[in-house]
């Protein structure tokens, strides 16, 4: 088994990561996320259009009639016409017949494709809390959970994890204007979920290999768990992502929504379990004096480090304790092999065996 030493780079990883995670948030807060009426109240209208038609000629035709901030957004049409979806704060009846209208006369309209849909803030602001108070939820009770599985210095890496995978979830939909549904809210908290799992795959790896590997750096043991744990990532990875491309090709508007977040959380989830959650773990773990000492030893060139082929075949603890400079004791070993053969051989045919003690046969051979 190959393992990289991808711990000697955590600070690295934690930095980078870090920079991502910051600038996916102020992209929310500077470009904004296009909240769906599920979230602000409003009107929201699906139209297909038997003309060809761009996302800025709805637009103008849309503000020519008054509505104010009108968000319009391509979508999936049937039989190939040019579909989209139209939402905003205001717009009573009136406004809404005379939308339909002008793009009847100037693009033409589907029978049977345009549909209206209205929320109101009430049900918005409802809507808005509820989401806050499962997610608020989610997280209390990961955190409780990693610190009852394993300890408390697991659950904050994991849950800062989290924080990167949602806040580039969230940055990537702020940039691409997406609009923010129910179903993104249905995504988040199962990006949650598929996560924690991820990390916790490696984290209990580590505590197993605590118990095996008595003087490597906890760097190492991550390195470790890693490399064990890597393959059954990515497989789980791979499964998982192959429907979810399946949705974003063929599925509706709803669909792909929920898909599109899915996706960037599944990815991000996979590679932070290693390359957040994990460093951090570490250097917490390492500010610990057991590990402090096994740091010192290996900066020293004192580490002894047992041979992580040894670990993974499932050493025991004890052998695992009394192995490792490997050198010495076993250069004895394979040398007294070869003179053991050497006094142990046969005699010529036609002498007899000596009975003499082994010290004077010897002496008396040499002579």
């Amino acid at each position: 088994m190959r393992v990289v030493p991808f711990m000697r780079y955590r600070w690295w990883f934690i930095a980078s990561l870090s920079a991502v995670t910051v600038f996916a948030i102020l992209a929310v807060f500077i470009v904004g996320l296009d909240l769906g009426i599920d979230f602000k109240g409003g009107v929201r209208m699906q139209v297909g259009l038997e003309r060809e038609a761009t996302e800025d000629d709805v637009r103008s035709v849309v503000r020519e009639l008054g509505v104010q901030e009108p968000v319009v957004q391509t979508v999936k049409g049937a039989s190939g016409t040019y579909s989209f979806m139209i939402t905003a704060e205001d717009m009573d009846e009136a406004q809404q017949g005379a939308v339909e209208a002008a793009l009847e006369s100037k693009f033409g309209v589907d029978e049977g494709s345009f549909a209206v849909e209205r929320v109101g803030g009430s049900f918005s602001k409802e809507t808005t809390n509820r989401a806050f108070i499962a997610i608020a939820i989610a997280v209390v009770a990961i955190i409780a959970y990693l610190t009852l599985r394993f300890e408390f210095k697991f659950a904050i890496p994991a849950i800062v994890s989290l924080i990167h995978d949602v806040g580039l979830t969230l940055g990537i939909y702020a940039a691409s204007n997406r609009l923010v549904t129910a179903a993104t809210v249905a995504a988040i908290l199962t990006i949650l979920g598929y996560s924690v799992h991820d990390t916790i795959v490696i984290f209990d790896r580590m505590r197993e290999n605590t118990h095996l590997m008595k003087r490597e750096t906890y760097g190492e043991m991550a390195d470790l768990s890693i490399a064990q744990t890597v393959v059954r990532s990515i497989n789980t990875t791979i499964c998982v992502l192959l429907p979810l491309l399946a949705i974003l090709v063929f599925g509706g508007p709803t669909l792909k929504d929920f898909a599109f977040a899915l996706t960037i959380g599944v990815i991000t989830g996979t590679y932070s379990s290693f390359f957040v959650a994990t460093p951090l773990a570490v250097v917490w773990k390492e500010q610990e004096p057991r590990y402090r000492k096994r740091l010192q030893a290996a900066a020293a060139g004192a580490g002894g480090a047992v041979d992580v082929g040894t670990v993974a075949d499932a050493v025991s603890p004890k052998q695992g304790s009394k192995a490792a400079p490997a050198t010495p004791g076993g250069a004895k070993s394979n040398a007294a092999k070869p003179q053991q053969a050497r006094v142990s051989q046969k005699p010529k045919k036609g002498k007899t065996t000596s009975k003499r003690p082994p010290g004077k046969g010897a002496k008396r051979t040499s002579r």
